[in-house]
């Protein structure tokens, strides 16, 4: 086998592995060529920049790199291409400049400059950390940064937002409470059987379908909400039914938690069980006299519930 056709036939070997390849899968995947030349075309592609030498544990690996990776990485200097390497490495997370400096044992200058660089060529960004505020992370461009920096959708600009947590969480509530109870006799409640409540799918398909969000949400974001109206005491969680002979129940779908509104008794209510209004004596209240409202004990507990 010509020298060519290894370094072509070990390139596309090791593009197809996003892992990475070892001694032993070039041997397996070039058979027919001898070692002396698989070694050779390790080196020229490694030369070339084709090949990038990875170590995982014990255990040396080689990784293709894309012809556009190629040509980014042809338009910088050594230092550029080790900061470039490290941020790309980092993923969604990012990684801090201080991070780089250990990692790159570069001087803290250097280091800022190289960064300004790949900003300026648009291939690296800044993105603050709600974890570390007064921090800047890098990462790649078309890396979306992950939750643990951004907060998710529950965060605009490093800020929590309340507001919008609190409306949709609203949403979420009233379109539970709607499927919680009988249309037809809203004082009443379902059987213990019944398996048409909500689930948190299909309660993020009625905010998408709505439009109620302009945020890209979740089911898990959709269950965040659910579990913080479980803690307010308005919803509970039902588990999932499944109909006999019918797999799981129309609300249930795929074996998920459904949820249903909690009643709340006019009992329970200080504005709807205000003690003047059941009072026997209430006739013979007056600002002056054995019964006022100001020496009234059960006003002034219910104004102090």
């Amino acid at each position: 086998m010509e020298d060519a056709q290894v370094d072509e036939r070990l390139y596309e070997l090791a593009l197809r592995s996003q892992a990475g390849v070892d001694m032993d899968d070039i041997q397996a995947g070039l058979q027919n060529a001898k070692l002396e030349n698989i070694v050779n075309a390790i080196n020229r592609l490694l030369a070339s920049g084709k090949l990038e030498l990875l170590q995982k544990g014990n255990k040396v690996l080689y990784k293709g790199v894309s012809a556009q990776e190629l040509e980014i990485l042809g338009g910088l200097d050594i230092e550029e291409r080790l900061i470039y390497k490290l941020i790309e490495n980092s993923g969604n997370e990012g990684i801090w400049i201080r991070t780089l400096k250990l990692k790159s044992n570069l001087p803290q200058t250097v280091v800022t400059r190289h960064i300004k660089t790949l900003e300026q060529k648009n291939l690296i960004k800044s993105v603050k950390s709600i974890k570390f505020p007064t921090r800047k992370v890098y990462m790649l461009v078309q890396f979306t940064p992950s939750t643990d920096i951004t907060g998710g959708p529950w965060y605009t600009d490093q800020e929590m937002d309340t507001d919008f947590i609190d409306q949709l969480a609203n949403q979420c509530y009233q379109f539970i409470h709607a499927y919680s109870f009988p249309r037809h006799k809203p004082d009443s409640i379902y059987s213990a059987n019944h398996t048409k409540y909500p689930t948190a799918s299909q309660v993020r398909s009625f905010i998408i379908d709505n439009r109620i969000s302009n945020v890209d949400l979740a089911t898990e974001h959709i269950e965040q909400l659910l579990t913080m109206l479980i803690y307010d005491g308005k919803i509970e969680k039902v588990s999932p039914s499944f109909d006999l002979g019918m797999g799981p129940g129309s609300g249930g779908s795929q074996g998920e938690w459904m949820y249903r509104a909690i009643r709340i008794s006019s009992k329970d209510s200080p504005l709807t069980d205000i003690p003047c209004g059941r009072c026997p004596v209430a006739t013979r209240c007056n600002d002056s006299g054995d019964i006022t409202p100001t020496t009234c004990e059960y006003l002034a507990k219910w104004l102090s519930y």
